[in-house]
């Protein structure tokens, strides 16, 4: 089997014609003539012996191998802003690409006030988000596709560095008419009709744990493996679910769904900053990490997040 070995050019041209499923609305994007980016097309299929394209009357669309390609395009193009991060953060000025991975609600609150101070105080340092939720960032970072995490329950390696941020607790969270009490046990909860993620997620195996520890099954309703889905059927009476008070923040505030901290036992579920061992001496690291510590003890200290 012969070698691969594509320019990067031909990547990011391809990955333009699938955002674009059009060679000729992705001509004018990267600003080149037609014929050439089909040439470039022609030649990437050519050199891996299959077709990433299949052509279409209304422009093209990727094949399953394309789709494969784009993926692993994506991350080769997130490492190749990485490496230029690498070299550039050891100047004495903090400048360069920072990857933050950040889950759905920890990133509604932190992300702007982090982008506007950065822009404020670190003009050269260009702030790029990935949301996932913490099993996904802790591949991510691992393969090097993300600078920093801000996870729960960051991975206890050797080459990863993790500084608290905060811990947050799991609170039961229903519809909005439901009556408010001041906390609820873990078994009352669990033996409600709950909107849960599936057990792959870290927040369900937590909660699956304590439940297992007491001799019972959670009553899982209905399977939801994205947050604001989840909180969607909640909102309109298709059960209760079990998240931590930062993840309805919004919610709670504008009256849309109520939360009852846990108890019996109180679940326990930190939230950390972690990053691999090799990232921590660069400037442009340290300054992020530094401003998502101030900026969560703010939200904290205000009283936003519990």
């Amino acid at each position: 089997m012969r070698e691969w070995q594509p320019e990067l050019r031909t990547l990011r041209y391809f990955v333009c014609v699938a955002e674009e499923k059009s060679i000729t609305r992705a001509a004018e994007r990267l600003m080149v003539a037609q014929p050439a980016l089909s040439r470039q097309i022609a030649k990437l299929e050519d050199d891996l012996g299959l077709s990433v394209f299949a052509r279409t009357s209304r422009g093209v669309e990727l094949t399953e191998e394309g789709g494969i390609l784009l993926i692993r395009c994506y991350a080769i193009l997130e490492q190749i802003s990485q490496a230029h991060h690498d070299v550039t953060a050891h100047v004495e000025e903090p400048r360069g690409v920072v990857v933050l991975g950040i889950p759905p609600t920890p990133g509604e609150f932190i992300a702007p006030l982090l982008l506007t101070y950065v822009k404020a105080q670190y003009p050269e340092i260009e702030l790029r988000f990935i949301e996932g939720f913490s099993r996904e960032l802790e591949g991510k970072l691992a393969r090097g596709e993300i600078g920093i995490a801000v996870m729960h329950n960051p991975p206890e390696k050797e080459e990863i560095v993790s500084k608290p941020l905060l811990t947050d607790r799991l609170y039961l969270i229903s519809p909005p008419e439901t009556h408010l009490r001041e906390s609820i046990q873990l078994s009352e909860a669990a033996s409600l009709p709950l909107v849960m993620p599936s057990r792959q997620n870290f927040l369900r195996t937590l909660v699956d744990r304590h439940v297992s520890d007491m001799k019972m099954h959670l009553n899982v309703t209905q399977h939801v493996d994205g947050l604001w889905h989840l909180k969607s059927l909640v909102r309109h009476g298709h059960g209760h679910s079990i998240l931590t008070y930062g993840a309805v923040i919004s919610e709670v505030q504008q009256g849309t769904l109520t939360a009852v901290p846990i108890t019996n036992p109180v679940i326990d579920w930190p939230l950390a900053i972690a990053t691999k061992t090799d990232q921590q001496k660069k400037r442009a690291i340290q300054v992020v990490e530094l401003a998502i510590q101030e900026i969560t003890k703010k939200l904290v200290s205000e009283g936003i997040w519990k």
